[in-house]
């Protein structure tokens, strides 16, 4: 089932720019890392497994790079062949050739070449996804196994969405908890079940 609309972001990844010449600003580096487990708040982490964008690379879908998740400022994408998506045993890699006779184009290649701008982003729909839970420090693991990318993302100030983020972790615990009530339930129940077959066993004795 298609989630809500996400966001994660990675800080200081290798978003470089690799050429410049008459008709081309190339700018390349990762948009995810996989297996690197992250906090996005207290007690949930999160990761990214090394397969969870597989399918979504291989159906075809148009996915753009844009500039600071502003949909109006798009620097690349895969429509018009400007952007190139693979994977690697790091993570998610890009290459954007942006168009240079845009203004904003032209700016980010510039802040990206100055070092001034360094973190990536991307918006996505989970599709599947493992939760994990471990009672005993109360800590939340999630691994996104297969998501839907929808844009990647070139930003001076990476950031996920705090409430949705913690609104989640605290959903999962709800479920958990819930879960959690009705096994101990159903094993109360099949405790008094076998203690009332052994009475009445006794008593036909």
């Amino acid at each position: 089932m298609v989630d809500n609309k996400e966001f994660r972001s990675l800080d200081n990844l290798e978003v470089r720019s690799v050429a410049e010449n008459a008709n081309e600003l190339i700018l390349e580096g990762y948009i995810a890392k996989f297996d690197s487990l992250i906090e996005l708040c207290s007690g949930y982490f999160e990761k990214i497994d090394r397969h969870a964008f597989d399918e979504t690379l291989a159906d075809g879908h148009n996915v753009y790079l844009v500039y600071s998740h502003d949909i109006s400022k798009v620097l690349a994408s895969k429509r018009n062949n400007t952007l190139e998506l693979s994977t690697d045993d790091m993570g998610l890699k890009f290459r954007a050739n942006i168009n240079k006779n845009l203004s904003y184009a032209a700016d980010t290649y510039e802040l990206v070449n100055s070092g001034e701008v360094r973190g990536c982003s991307f918006g996505f729909y989970t599709l599947k996804d493992n939760v994990e839970y471990d009672n005993a420090n109360d800590v939340i693991t999630r691994t996104l196994q297969q998501v839907h990318l929808l844009e990647g993302t070139i930003t001076p100030i990476p950031a996920y969405e705090d409430t949705t983020v913690e609104a989640r972790a605290k959903g999962y615990k709800e479920e958990i908890n819930k879960n959690t009530q009705t096994e101990e339930e159903l094993r109360e129940l099949g405790e008094e079940l076998e203690l009332f077959l052994i009475n009445d066993e006794i008593e036909r004795g």
